[in-house]
Order: structure tokens, then C-alpha cells, then sequence
């Protein structure tokens, strides 16, 4: 089902692009996706608007990739993104540029990664990322979908790293390889898998109560 059908629930915590299809020995129809800074997911004027607002600023436009373009009723500006680092995306850690009706930057809500020490290389196979996701939709009581349906079906993989200490106040980044993984053409459920010890950081099936 489409995130903005689904009314209760519970979540476990707290994204066109391009990919490629792989079958795995299990037959599991799995796509890889391949975000990175150049990955457009906003119409041409908005990218057109936000270039001219970093460079107004002069603030570096090319290290994120923008999701979101917003201007409120008081003609301020803000400007949603994804870090990347090791060419990698921050599935934590999102960025918001906020802008004034003059179009001056006046305030950052997120933090700056300088770096990521850890390496881009994955260790879990598809299959084993599908697996464990099928295994958490299993445990999930609340979930009211078919779930016979979106487990012969094709699921979405997206590998990148993941701060396990998000959300925590006072403390440093934690980051861990993860995956990304849910249903395509859905958005829900999805899950974060943790490649460097193959754990379920964390599942939403996108009900709210």
C-alpha cells in the first residue's frame, strides 16, 4: 500500500533514480539503487531555483542530493538533502538549507558529516537482505497488507551508511554499512539491515495510531 493510505499503526524509527535487476539463487527479484549526488528527483526549475540560491550564498551545491524545494507564506525558502559520503548515502543525517525572502542563508537544521571512516564495500548478499526483511514482515502482528504479495514480488536494495546513534542526544556519530530495503513501488514496510552484522536496525510497516 502507498504511505499516504496508510492511517495507524507503529514504527521502529526513524527517497527518478536508476537501478538494475538482478535474480538471486533464490529467486528473489531484487533492484539495486544507485543514488548519488547527480540523482535528479525535483523538476528542472527547482534545481534551477536551489543552484541559484547556493551560489547567491556561495555554498557549495554539489555534494547533496536535493529531495525537497519548499517556499512558505512568508517567501522563505527551504531546501532539503542527502549528504553522501565515500560516494555513499547518508540514510540518517538529512540537511535542510533555510533561506530568507531576500534569499540569504540564515540557518542549517541537520548536522555536516566531515567524513565517514569505513570503507563502501558491502559484505551481505541480496539474498540475505531480502531475508531478513522477509523475516521481520513475519514477526510484524500489525501489518493488515498481503504479505504473500510482497514477498513473490520485486523489493528495492540500496546500500549506504546509517548513524545507529541518531536520535540520541549528546552523543557522537555511530555509523554502520546498512541497506535499505522495501517493496518496489511502495514505500512501506521498509527496513535498515545492518551489513557489518547482518542485524535489523530497524522496521516500519508505516501504520500510525
Amino acid at each position: 500500500m502507498k504511505s499516504r493510505t496508510i492511517i495507524i499503526g507503529i514504527s521502529l524509527c526513524f527517497s527518478f533514480i536508476s537501478c538494475e535487476q538482478f535474480e538471486t539463487e533464490s529467486q528473489y527479484c531484487v533492484n539495486r539503487i544507485h543514488n548519488s549526488v547527480t540523482t535528479i528527483s525535483l523538476l528542472q526549475n527547482q534545481i534551477d531555483s536551489i543552484k541559484y540560491l547556493f551560489d547567491y550564498n556561495h555554498l557549495d551545491n554539489t555534494k547533496y542530493q536535493f529531495y525537497s524545494f519548499q517556499l512558505d507564506e512568508l517567501g522563505y525558502h527551504h531546501v532539503k538533502c542527502y549528504q553522501f559520503k565515500n560516494n555513499l548515502k547518508l540514510f540518517t543525517n538529512d540537511l535542510i538549507f533555510h533561506f530568507n525572502e531576500k534569499n540569504y542563508y540564515y540557518f542549517l537544521s541537520g548536522k555536516l558529516i566531515e567524513k565517514v571512516s569505513l570503507d563502501s564495500k558491502s559484505t551481505m548478499h541480496y539474498n540475505s537482505v531480502v531475508k531478513k526483511f522477509i523475516y521481520a514482515l513475519d514477526q510484524d502482528k500489525d501489518f493488515f497488507g498481503d504479505k504473500e504479495i510482497i514477498k513473490n514480488n520485486c523489493f528495492d536494495v540500496e546500500f549506504g551508511y546509517y548513524d545507529l546513534n541518531i536520535g540520541i542526544s549528546n552523543t557522537s556519530e555511530n555509523f554502520t554499512k546498512a541497506w535499505k530495503i522495501n517493496p518496489t513501488n511502495n514505500d512501506y514496510p521498509y527496513a535498515y539491515i545492518n551489513d557489518m552484522n547482518s542485524v535489523v536496525i530497524c522496521y516500519d510497516n508505516g501504520i500510525r495510531y
